[in-house]
């Protein structure tokens, strides 16, 4: 509802124009009368007023010195000027300090009802774009409070292949989320390698943990320069810097910033972390690049806490195309999306005949060489992306060789042959991965197992199977859903429950058998995972 003040000195007139018309039908809640300006100005100090109609020449102020007061302090109120005089000056002064409208004494009732239903439509429609504007704001400030989340979000979907890399598509989508970066610019990744915590964490501790070691990140090797730190569905800590407009990254700055980044978590964190710091890739080729600094992580079990260059391992690997969708001559290109969703169902009979029947729709069409490159590389990149999916590098999977080369598939028929050799080298990878991943944790259980007495380190464990102590913690947690250092505490457990209903050893003995040397420890941990004390544990099974 609105409230409506009326200014004038000459009461008939004031008392003509607050009851002398119906205003019932608009929506006043209340209809105020002054009959000077210092009182009109008081009024509108107490209450909110929405509309004035006001009197211009009145005794003392007058009303064109009310509309500049009401201008200055209450600028959303809609002012009506009345005056028995047609000066010039007023009306051209009155409509610079933004009066709704300007009539000349007397007036008629219905013509001014006309001007107050037309204030009224105006004040209506401020207020509910204020009102817009309001919500728009509010959430304007959550998108912002947000944006780093969906920046993550954005980076971890583009390396899951679930952004399209059309260049139109992928420069709005870089548009929408503040990235200053435009399709064809590059990006240089590091991979942030957690290689031991000095401390005890359960999972959920670990992960709070590495969310600060990622801003600590943010803070000292992106900085003040573009990029974003994120950690992808693989479980990666990965920094990357943009290099919009073809810019090059000053790498020995960037090296020395990674080694002050190793100091400070080792300071800071009581965390052992390692970089790899990649070279300038292409957005289409960033899932090869990290890769192949996975390789170089999985491959170093001899330096650990070190900052490394990774670009020369990059070398070797041949590249990948930046291209999956469809170009000039393309349209007979299929989804690489539902390809790939075929490959990592193992579906791989339905994948190779919608190959073969790609390949003949290409044959008869007499398709162009563009195609069949495009074709090349965004099946090569559909591999690549699984092969990331499921911590494997394709380079321990393809030689050089098998990658091919695009000048040298010159046929439909002959895209088919190399695309259906990689389906095959990549399903046997992909099972032999499983089994070399079961036999790993087989062989870590096995190893907690007859160590449960020792102090256990994730160096001592890593160093058994001849794996990265970072990488074998990834593929620890992905694959049991507890860190190393929550499921050997789960399996001591485990084993003094076993001796506490089958022994009648003292529980303390029990305890230091299993490398708790401070029995409070032992009995506190016990009963967080089991509900009950080591003594109730006893009293209870052994009764039993």
């Amino acid at each position: 509802m609105l409230t409506m003040l009326v200014v004038d000195d000459e009461i008939y007139a004031l008392k003509g124009i607050t009851q002398g018309i119906d205003w019932s039908d608009l929506p006043f809640a209340s209809i105020l009368e002054a009959d000077n300006v210092k009182t009109a100005m008081k009024l509108m100090e107490a209450q909110t007023v929405d509309l004035v109609i006001s009197d211009i020449e009145m005794p003392g102020a007058n009303g064109m010195e009310l509309l500049r007061w009401i201008h200055a302090k209450f600028p959303g109120a809609l002012v009506v000027f009345l005056t028995g005089h047609a000066r010039f000056e007023y009306a051209r002064e009155a409509l610079q300090l933004g009066c709704f409208d300007y009539a000349l004494k007397p007036i008629d009732h219905d013509a001014l009802k006309g001007i107050v239903v037309r204030a009224v439509k105006e004040i209506q429609n401020r207020k509910n774009r204020q009102a817009f504007e309001e919500t728009l704001e509010v959430y304007r400030r959550q998108w912002t409070n947000q944006l780093p989340i969906l920046v993550e979000r954005f980076w971890q979907d583009l390396l899951a292949e679930r952004v399209s890399l059309e260049p139109g598509r992928l420069g709005r989508e870089f548009e929408q989320y503040g990235i200053p970066l435009r399709a064809g610019d590059r990006v240089l990744p590091v991979l942030l390698s957690i290689e031991e915590w000095s401390v005890e964490m359960n999972a959920r501790d670990e992960s709070i943990m590495e969310y600060a070691v990622r801003k600590a990140a943010a803070e000292t090797i992106v900085g003040e320069l573009p990029g974003a730190v994120f950690q992808d569905r693989s479980d990666l800590n990965l920094a990357l810097l943009y290099l919009p407009d073809g810019e090059e990254a000053d790498r020995e700055e960037l090296m020395a910033r990674c080694r002050r980044y190793v100091a400070a978590c080792q300071d800071y964190f009581h965390c052992r972390i390692s970089c790899y710091v990649g070279g300038p890739t292409a957005i289409g080729e960033l899932a090869a690049a990290i890769e192949r600094l996975v390789q170089a992580e999985r491959s170093n079990v001899s330096a650990p806490q070190s900052v490394i260059d990774g670009t020369a391992a990059g070398e070797a690997g041949g590249s990948l195309g930046s291209g999956s969708g469809p170009g000039a001559g393309a349209g007979a290109l299929p989804s690489f999306a539902d390809w790939s969703l075929l490959l990592d169902a193992g579906q791989h009979e339905e994948l190779l005949r919608q190959l073969e029947e790609t390949a003949k729709r290409l044959q008869d069409e007499k398709t162009s060489r563009e195609t069949l490159e495009l074709l090349y590389h965004g099946f090569l990149h559909l591999i690549f992306q699984s092969a990331h999916r499921r911590g494997l590098s394709v380079y321990e999977t393809l030689t050089v060789q098998e990658i091919g080369d695009p000048q040298s598939l010159r046929t439909p028929q002959q895209l088919l042959q190399w695309a259906a050799r990689l389906v095959d080298k990549a399903a046997q990878a992909f099972h032999d991965k499983h089994k070399d991943t079961s036999a790993i944790i087989a062989k870590i259980n096995a190893y907690i197992q007859d160590n449960l007495h020792r102090e256990l380190s994730r160096d001592d464990i890593a160093g058994e199977v001849y794996r990265n102590p970072a990488y074998l913690s990834r593929l620890f947690r992905k694959e049991t859903g507890l860190s190393l250092s929550e499921y050997i505490a789960h399996q001591r457990i485990e084993r003094a429950k076993k001796l506490l209903v089958e022994t009648n050893d003292k529980i303390s003995h029990i305890a230091e058998g299993l490398g708790y040397l401070h029995f409070s420890y032992f009995a506190k941990l016990f009963k967080k995972l089991t509900g009950l004390t080591p003594q109730d544990y006893r009293k209870k099974h052994q009764a039993m």
